[in-house]
């Protein structure tokens, strides 16, 4: 809503609080005090019946108060519209890191803006959705890849050591890229239909040096969870080295999980180099994983 221009100029805003009713109080409290790091301003205990805890979003010019009445009946529950949005400024990756090793599990948000922004959501102890918006900085956006491949070859070369592999399989499916303010191409993935019925496979992605660990990566996987929960897809596969450690913790924090080990895959007679080294462990076996949509 904007101010009509009448009303300008008379009035300015020093501060904003959202003051939200919850019957989990100190479950809450704990939530976004030590698992999601925001600041407490200041807590408040049997004022005249209320207890609660402050928040600052960053600091006291906004603020998140969660409140409980004594004796009060419990508040409805939350519906899928309900939720903190925080906008970041930086640490986007870090903070999606350090609520999965809390345990926190990720949900899609019902509304489809916030998986096209590159956002994330958690629910909090009450239900209420916490979603939370990737910094601008860079300005990198995920969009579908129409072109010839051959011009975005050295991207699918970042996560592919054999020329022969990767004639075999640059031209199937779709591809989505993810490019900085100035439209170059940082990354891509490409996902095609699986073995099975209903399902996709994750076929090749990467994302260029500079970067890596900004969250572009988890952002060209969201992409795909949601075009392919659109087309009806109920499950999504992608293998990786056993070999590449980074990769292993990636696609576990993206909500996959390990299903089998096929050995010998990266030979010599599949095109890779007799001796590749990755993370100090020799390159030889496949993992697969899977995501159930």
């Amino acid at each position: 809503m904007v101010a009509s221009e009448s009303g300008r100029g008379e009035w300015s805003l020093a501060a904003a609080r959202f003051a939200r009713e919850t019957d989990r109080l100190v479950e809450c409290a704990a939530f976004y005090r030590e698992i999601v790091g925001l600041t407490e301003l200041f807590a408040f205990e049997d004022h005249a019946g209320y207890s609660g805890f402050v928040f600052g979003l960053p600091d006291a010019s906004a603020q998140l108060e969660l409140v409980r009445r004594e004796g009060a009946p419990p508040p409805a529950p939350p519906g899928p519209e309900h939720a903190v949005v925080l906008y970041l400024r930086s640490g986007f990756a870090r903070l999606r890191a350090r609520l999965a090793d809390h345990g926190v599990a990720e949900v899609i948000p019902d509304n489809p803006y916030w998986v096209a922004a590159g956002a994330f959501a958690v629910l909090d102890p009450e239900g209420w959705m916490l979603i939370v918006v990737p910094e601008v900085a860079g300005g990198v956006r995920i969009e579908e890849f129409i072109g010839d491949r051959a011009e975005i070859a050295w991207s699918f070369r970042m996560a592919e050591d054999s020329e022969q592999a990767l004639a075999g399989y640059i031209g199937r499916g779709r591809v989505w890229v993810a490019r900085n303010d100035s439209g170059a191409v940082v990354g891509h993935i490409q996902a095609a239909p699986g073995a099975g019925e209903s399902t996709w496979e994750i076929v090749n992605t990467a994302v260029a040096e500079p970067v890596r660990g900004t969250g572009v990566g988890r952002r060209l996987i969201d992409r795909v969870v949601a075009v392919a929960t659109d087309a009806g897809v109920r499950r999504l596969e992608v293998a990786t080295a056993t070999a590449d450690v980074g990769n292993l913790r990636f696609y576990q924090r993206c909500g996959f999980r390990m299903t089998r080990v096929v050995p010998d895959v990266f030979t010599a007679a599949a095109g890779y180099a007799e001796e590749i080294v990755v993370d100090g462990i020799r390159l030889r076996d496949q993992v697969w994983f899977t995501r159930l949509l």
